[in-house]
């Protein structure tokens, strides 16, 4: 940790979704961000740039090219100069990408957190890594109903699938495998290489909330949060697919949650207790227990009980001048999915609310944002 100058963090696709709104908050909070993209000429980072120049004071935000996230040493660039924590908030929808994408930034952060030891004969200060995980690699439907799905719980289903249907395996399947084996991927390193710094894991229902900017193409936007542009422009309202799609989380409550894992770390670095390099169950994800670096995973539900039907609801009733416009149940072809709307499993996650530390923002909320920034912005 650098002892002038405010603290940096590394924000890994910078132009993402939700690094774009994880980035604000941290600047926000007065630290310094270095952000990786594939390309730094592009409009979608030109916007994302902009977007974040009120707040900061002009010399707070770096963006550094890294074209490939899957090779050895794509990160060592970025990490260079001591950041104090580095979040990789969109890993690729694609086994070997994600696992390797992964593994990349995290050997990097390894070889410069040992460098930097090396050469001042001190405490590394790189001090947390934040991983963006989801709520798929928790989430598994060979569970008996009224299972209550927490932090302990593994997808053990998607992978097991991949192999069995290879390459007719649904995309669907093939996200949620990607996103299960890169952050088993992201606690075997923990188990593995005891890393001196904290590693936390985040794994967010679908994430809705305003975009902090409009992408180029508008089909670039995060699924769920399109499926509220689509439907606000008159489209088909999604189809009830699988009990996740009863769940939901605001994108600022999962960038404040961010800021708040790793000001937990920092604070608990800081008090100088405990002793290094005691990794708890990957299982578990659990707190540290008398360890000098933190192993957490935390399950992001800010709601549940919600579905694309609430969502067209939502936007009839917040929007009624465009009830012509917005489809209703029985005109739109949406299928329910009965199967999934009889079933019991449920989630907890007191563990990341009590993190946050107020109430969650709500669906209605988070729908009527999100469609106001659409309209705001003209694209109706």
């Amino acid at each position: 940790m650098t002892t002038t100058g405010p603290r940096r963090v590394l924000i890994t696709g910078l132009n993402g979704y939700i690094a774009a709104h994880t980035a604000a908050v941290f600047l926000r909070a007065g630290y310094a961000v270095r952000g990786t993209v594939r390309r730094a000429r592009t409009p979608n980072v030109d916007s994302v740039v902009r977007v974040l120049a009120p707040y900061h004071d002009g010399n707070r935000l770096e963006v550094v090219e890294v074209p490939d996230m899957s090779i050895d040493g794509a990160f060592d660039q970025a990490v260079e100069g001591d950041p104090v924590s580095m979040t990789e908030t969109d890993p690729e929808p694609m086994m070997r990408a994600a696992v390797h994408g992964t593994t990349s930034l995290l050997s990097s952060a390894l070889a410069e957190s040992t460098r930097a030891v090396a050469s001042s004969s001190s405490s590394s200060p790189l001090r947390s890594v934040v991983f963006m995980s989801t709520i798929s690699a928790i989430f598994s439907p060979s569970r008996p109903e009224g299972h209550v799905f927490t932090e302990a719980d593994w997808n053990d289903a998607a992978e097991a699938e991949m192999r069995r249907l290879g390459r007719e395996t649904p995309g669907y399947v093939v996200y949620q495998a990607s996103k299960t084996a890169a952050e088993r991927a992201f606690w075997k390193f923990a188990s593995e290489a005891k890393p001196r710094f904290g590693m936390v894991a985040l794994c967010p229902a679908p994430v809705l909330g305003p975009p902090l900017y409009l992408p180029t193409p508008l089909s670039s936007l995060s699924m769920r949060v399109r499926d509220i542009y689509n439907v606000l422009r008159g489209g088909l309202i999604p189809a009830f697919d699988s009990p996740v799609r009863g769940t939901f989380v605001d994108v600022r409550d999962v960038a404040e949650l961010v800021l708040r894992a790793v000001e937990k770390d920092l604070l608990l670095a800081e008090s100088g207790t405990g002793s290094p390099n005691q990794v708890q169950p990957q299982s578990q994800g659990g707190d540290r227990e008398n360890s000098g670096y933190i192993r957490e995973r935390y399950l992001l539900v800010g709601q549940s009980g919600v579905s694309p039907q609430a969502m067209a609801e939502v936007l009839r009733e917040g929007f009624p001048e465009r009830g012509d416009v917005i489809r209703q149940a029985g005109d739109s072809g949406e299928v329910t999915g009965p199967e999934w709307l009889a079933a019991t499993w449920s989630f907890d996650a007191g563990k990341a609310g009590g993190l946050l530390g107020r109430e969650w923002t709500g669906f209605r909320q988070s729908v009527l944002d999100s469609a106001r920034a659409f309209l705001e912005a003209g694209r109706e």
